[in-house]
């Protein structure tokens, strides 16, 4: 009866380790919408006012999927780091550093540059999300399968 019980635990242990691999996938998605959401109103804010970063990131949008209590633009990249992958973080930190250095129309373009970019990478993590999640899964429940194999 021990047997069965632990079965069943290790059994609903891969379920929902499949199901948060799932959920941090589409995390990552909601994460790169955000920074793209959040482009588009820095480019509105510099369009409009001409100001600078500091001043845009106070008064952010606060419906973003990013997290909560930073005001700063490498700060909030630095903790969503963890759901961006290699060249969406490479093209967000070069966001970043060249702000505020180019002229307000070279900004203006730089920014439709980015949001294409970024919207192209979403794109792609878009094409592989259902594999990833596949994969993800697949090897969560086979984990466990193989240690009730081994256990029982």
């Amino acid at each position: 009866m021990l047997k069965l019980v632990g079965g069943l635990l290790l059994a609903l242990t891969g379920v929902v380790l499949a199901v948060s691999i799932y959920r941090f996938e589409q995390k990552k998605l909601r994460v790169i919408d955000a920074f793209i959401s959040l482009i588009f109103h820095i480019k509105g804010q510099i369009d409009c006012y001409s100001l600078p970063l500091c001043d845009i990131m106070q008064n952010r949008p606060t419906d973003l999927e990013l997290p909560r209590g930073t005001g700063d633009f490498f700060e909030l990249l630095s903790h969503s780091k963890i759901y961006l992958d290699a060249e969406a973080y490479r093209l967000l930190e070069r966001f970043y550093l060249e702000f505020g250095s180019l002229y307000r129309e070279e900004q203006l373009k730089r920014c439709d540059y980015y949001i294409e970019a970024l919207t192209e990478q979403r794109r792609l993590l878009f094409d592989d999300l259902p594999a990833r999640a596949r994969v993800g899964g697949a090897l969560c429940i086979c984990s466990v399968i193989g240690l009730l194999i081994i256990l029982w």
